[in-house]
């Protein structure tokens, strides 16, 4: 991604339900956008925190703020079918309705342990809304063990669908739309830190 932005590109993100990594959102021209994320899993292996991502509940609970309701289920060997009901956004033009699109999923395990995920919009699903935050949304997503903890990285090219996401003259929002699907996976740090929390809690109460 060296040619498309510096590697100083990457902003700290830390807000107050505990996501915490670094983000990137690069314009690459027209309505394309480049979103990216690091972040790193204490004390987990890759299978584990793959499976904290393919799990509904917890992509709810961690993006209760834009999810209303989302489904994750298992199509084939190493593939998944994610549907997704996003709340209503606001826009310049007012509020949007309900958006509603489809995902695959298709999982592959790297070398001994590690995994790699890859997720795209299903463009030819009937349950996708016109109103949707992007027309095309690829992203991979590497999960690497380093010592004891995993390393993830994301990165993920989008078509903006300029109806929800404007572009106006003096600011383009694309930018923001970029950042926020950046941080949308930062969850899974502050998941295994609690997880981490919770096991020494019990282990000093035994």
């Amino acid at each position: 991604m060296s040619e498309c932005r510096s590697a100083k590109s990457f902003k700290r993100h830390s807000s107050k339900d505990g996501k915490e990594g670094y983000y990137c959102s690069t314009r690459l021209g027209g309505d394309w956008v480049l979103a990216e994320s690091k972040q790193v899993a204490k004390d987990c292996v890759p299978a584990e925190v793959l499976a904290a991502y393919l799990d509904g509940s917890n992509q709810k609970k961690w993006n209760e703020d834009k999810v209303l309701d989302i489904n994750i289920a298992r199509s084939g060997s190493g593939l998944y079918r994610q549907d997704m009901v996003l709340k209503p956004q606001r826009v310049l033009t007012g509020k949007t309705t309900i958006m509603r699109y489809t995902q695959k999923v298709c999982v592959d395990k790297i070398g001994n342990g590690n995994y790699n995920a890859f997720v795209e919009l299903d463009t030819k699903s009937k349950s996708n809304t016109k109103l949707r935050p992007f027309h095309i949304l690829k992203v991979n997503v590497g999960l690497e063990q380093v010592g004891n903890d995993v390393h993830i990285y994301a990165a993920g090219i989008m078509k903006v669908n300029r109806k929800i996401i404007p572009n106006l003259v003096i600011f383009d929002a694309s930018s923001i739309a970029g950042a926020m699907a950046g941080k949308g996976t930062l969850w899974l740090s502050k998941h295994f830190q609690d997880r981490s929390t919770k096991i020494i809690r019990n282990n000093r109460i035994e």
